[in-house]
């Protein structure tokens, strides 16, 4: 009996283990089913204690980036003098590399920036990440809360 119980978890968890890797690889849930493209979509949001930060001169930066791998975003959003919520989609034509796609685990993270220029967060800057990191394309309903000041 326990060895019957043994062996279904090891099936259970490798077929989890199997599934993870697939999305991994963006061979699952990667594209948008009506449209056929890869999307990540939803609003950001600030968090009540920090609107009043919000300047007319900054710039709001979504950012994808792989989940554990280089700070250098797979495809970015800029959106000047948002207003909150600020709704955002990101698609396949917001990619940073030519050639590349939307596909696979990444994270999702909003950027509040000050001096408008693509790059590290700077002090001042007031940054979000969504809360479901890390996270398929497909999604239309992500919301991303800033609340964190560099």
């Amino acid at each position: 009996m326990a060895g019957y119980k043994l062996g279904t978890i090891g099936v259970a968890g490798s077929i989890i283990g199997l599934a993870a890797i697939a999305a991994w690889l963006g061979l699952a849930h990667s594209c948008d089913p009506q449209g056929g493209e890869a999307v990540i979509a939803g609003r950001v949001v600030i968090s009540p204690a920090l609107a009043d930060q919000v300047r007319p001169t900054d710039v709001l930066f979504v950012i994808v980036r792989r989940p554990g791998g280089t700070p250098r975003p797979v495809a970015a959003k800029r959106i000047e003098n948002p207003t909150f919520p600020a709704p955002f989609e990101i698609t396949n034509a917001d990619v940073m590399v030519q050639g590349s796609e939307l596909r696979g685990m990444v994270d999702v993270i909003a950027r509040l920036d000050r001096d408008g220029q693509a790059g590290p967060a700077q002090p001042g800057d007031i940054e979000g990440r969504y809360a479901k990191n890390p996270t398929l394309p497909g999604g239309r309903d992500l919301e991303i809360v800033l609340d964190k000041v560099h």
